[in-house]
């Protein structure tokens, strides 16, 4: 194997990494987090409607990482919600009809919202910022190859 075709394995790994497993773990630590707030404002305000606040991390990973990470939050909120906020609690059975309208509504408008918060971002520029990205942290980790690999012809 060649030492070029090892730094493309090498680079097509850490594509790969970057594209796939960065957002999906941002992605649910964010929903965790905000769970786990709502959680606690619930147990002590006992309010109503609570699930409209994930739209925070759902704007949150559709700007960072585009429309398809928020689709998934959006989905993984509802489904976060409907276990652990709304009656009976601990399960994905919603016994209100009222309840199961309000989350439905709030997946409707979180997934037109994540459309519209990375149509602002602009998918395009969020594929730019990630290549940035990953060429300035290898440039940071590996200062000397990349001059190398620059030198190479590449």
């Amino acid at each position: 194997m060649s030492m070029r075709a090892s730094w493309e394995f090498i680079g097509t790994r850490t594509s790969w990494l970057r594209r796939w497993v960065t957002p999906i773990t941002v992605s649910a630590v964010l929903l965790a987090l905000t769970t786990g707030v709502l959680w606690m404002i619930n147990a002590s305000l006992q309010q109503d409607h609570l699930i409209f606040i994930y739209f925070v991390p759902t704007a949150l990973i559709a700007i960072r990482y585009g429309s398809i990470s928020a689709m998934c939050v959006t989905i993984a909120a509802t489904f976060a919600a409907a276990y652990f906020f709304y009656a009976p609690r601990f399960s994905f059975k919603v016994e209100s009809s009222l309840d199961l309208f309000e989350l439905i509504l709030f997946s409707l408008l979180a997934l037109l919202a994540s459309q519209v918060v990375s149509g602002f971002a602009k998918d395009g520029d969020v594929e730019k910022r990630r290549q940035r990205t990953r060429a300035t942290s290898l440039r940071a980790r590996w200062p000397s190859v990349v001059t190398l690999w620059n030198r190479l012809g590449r």
